[in-house]
């Protein structure tokens, strides 16, 4: 079962951008109405698609402001050419059904400040830039999702790695308490045998002092049952934490071997 996880995860890390991201021309909705968009799968979720978007966009200076449902940044130049700037509008929406972590991004430039209902000459142009501008940026996105991978990856990794810390200190607390149990229980043996040997010296003593004799016994025999007791329990809870350990190292393994992946990956 693991070694499929790890041949899935393995797929999914380095199919990255470069397998699925090459932009065409698609549709945007704008108040009901369809225009010709530039589009572009990504294998993210839209949450990592938009926070994506917005950190390249702010990054290099363009404010985010939304407009009926669409996230835009104005005044963004398209290519070189493009020296007055376009205003981008950008949507997303899931691929597919059966395409989990697949998003469709949309993006529709037009002159800036224009009307997106109002249609120009030079619409169809800047349509192909727009899906060369998502070529572009889908290399960004592709650095930023293997960036947050590489954290979430980090952040199981300390996470199963703390709960291991705890198995551990569990265990060491259980050896010592198995160890103090069977010291119990081996004097309480000895106190045993001092006690009946009490008792058989004290054979034709008075009733009172025979009575405190067999009672010390018989509460040193019930002891006896209470700490075999408590040792076969601790036993059962050593072993519970042993096969705890073991299900938690692979645990460890794996996440660890995710995030060389994702590092890997990282690094070329």
């Amino acid at each position: 079962m693991q070694t499929k996880t790890l041949v899935i995860l393995w797929m999914s890390i380095f199919c990255g951008t470069g397998v699925f991201a090459q932009a065409y021309v698609g549709q945007i909705e704008y108040k009901k109405t369809q225009a010709p968009a530039a589009t572009i799968r990504l294998p993210y979720s839209a949450g990592s698609v938009e926070d994506g978007l917005n950190e390249y966009m702010t990054t290099k200076g363009f404010k985010k402001s939304s407009v009926s449902g669409l996230t835009v940044f104005r005044g963004v130049p398209l290519d070189a050419s493009d020296t007055d700037g376009s205003d981008l509008y950008f949507s997303t929406a899931a691929a597919g059904r059966k395409e989990k972590d697949m998003t469709l991004l949309n993006l529709l430039a037009v002159k800036k400040s224009q009307d997106l209902l109002v249609r120009t000459q030079g619409d169809s142009d800047r349509v192909e830039k727009a899906r060369l501008f998502l070529d572009s940026l889908a290399t960004f996105m592709d650095v930023y999702n293997t960036r947050l991978q590489v954290n979430n990856w980090q952040k199981g990794l300390n996470k199963a790695q703390q709960k291991m810390n705890g198995l551990i200190n569990d265990s060491t607390d259980l050896d010592k308490k198995l160890r103090r149990l069977q010291s119990d229980l081996t004097q309480n043996k000895s106190d045993q045998v001092k006690a009946a040997a009490e008792l058989q010296a004290n054979i034709s003593a008075d009733d009172d002092t025979k009575k405190k004799s067999q009672k010390k016994l018989s509460r040193l025999i019930d002891d006896q049952g209470t700490l075999e007791k408590k040792i076969r329990r601790t036993q059962d809870d050593m072993e519970e934490n042993k096969t705890s350990r073991k299900e938690q190292q692979d645990e460890i393994n794996k996440d660890q071997q995710g995030l060389e992946a994702v590092k890997a990956r990282q690094n070329k």
